[in-house]
């Protein structure tokens, strides 16, 4: 049975897959713990990358999945329990370890599929201060999957193109990711507009408590099954047709 995550494998295994390294393609994943809302779990920036990574690394010859770091930068969300958030530099420091093992095993190619809005800055960070000592390291990085799905998806968002914290498109992978970790019965539409204008012209450095009584965004009532299958299958293309676009091109640039 072939296997997705790297700590599926005995090292036997991973001794005849680095004879030859520069094939491989490991996928890190990074991911948060903190409120989605009433209606949600507190891991989605977990599960679906998780979810996203798996079905990569068992599509694609020579892709290998890290498991998911489970918590991140989150003192934006702390206003709601219960949020397990680490300092900007401890996220850097973790990244950049991650990325030298996987160097020093001869893993030079590596995307970087962020599933938290928080971590966003420090995994930029840590990997260009990686690629500045590991010139010949690749590295491809998706900052927040989220502004990729929403235009490809389009009309079929109902709300604010599918946005949000625990908003309709979060929710909809969520219930396709992992269902039994969603109540839509205690889903509340939290849709900030006034953030939405704003947001037209410049950015807003925020707290989510400023924008929700609930801990989430947009409106997760809107959300399905359905739609949350058409984004699954959307992210997993997303990130396997990057990493096949590379290997095409002996990931020159």
């Amino acid at each position: 049975m072939k296997k997705a995550f790297l700590n599926e494998y005995s090292a036997s295994e991973l001794k005849e897959l680095l004879k030859e390294p520069e094939k491989i393609t490991a996928i890190c994943c990074f991911g948060s713990c903190e409120s989605h809302g009433w209606h949600c779990c507190l891991g989605p920036d977990y599960f679906v990358p998780t979810e996203v990574s798996k079905r990569v690394a068992l599509k694609m010859d020579n892709v290998i999945a890290v498991p998911c770091v489970p918590f991140g930068t989150s003192i934006h969300y702390n206003q709601f329990p219960m949020s397990i958030t680490l300092r900007y530099e401890t996220v850097i420091t973790i990244a950049e370890d991650i990325f030298e093992s996987l160097i020093n095993n001869g893993i030079k190619h590596i995307y970087i599929l962020n599933g938290h809005d928080g971590n966003i800055p420090a995994l930029e960070i840590a990997a260009h201060n990686v690629k500045a000592k590991h010139m010949d390291a690749k590295f491809l990085y998706m900052p927040a999957w989220w502004n990729k799905v929403g235009p490809i998806m389009g009309e079929r968002f109902e709300v604010w193109n599918g946005l949000g914290h625990g908003g309709e498109g979060e929710t909809s992978i969520m219930m396709a990711v992992r269902p039994e970790l969603v109540d839509l019965s205690k889903a509340v539409s939290q849709v900030p507009e006034n953030m939405i204008d704003i947001n037209k012209t410049t950015d807003v450095i925020w707290d989510i408590k400023e924008l929700t009584e609930t801990g989430a965004t947009g409106d997760p009532t809107k959300a399905s099954m359905e739609k949350g299958q058409q984004m699954l299958d959307i992210l997993v293309d997303l990130v396997s047709d990057g990493i096949k676009r590379m290997n095409d091109c002996n990931w020159e640039y």
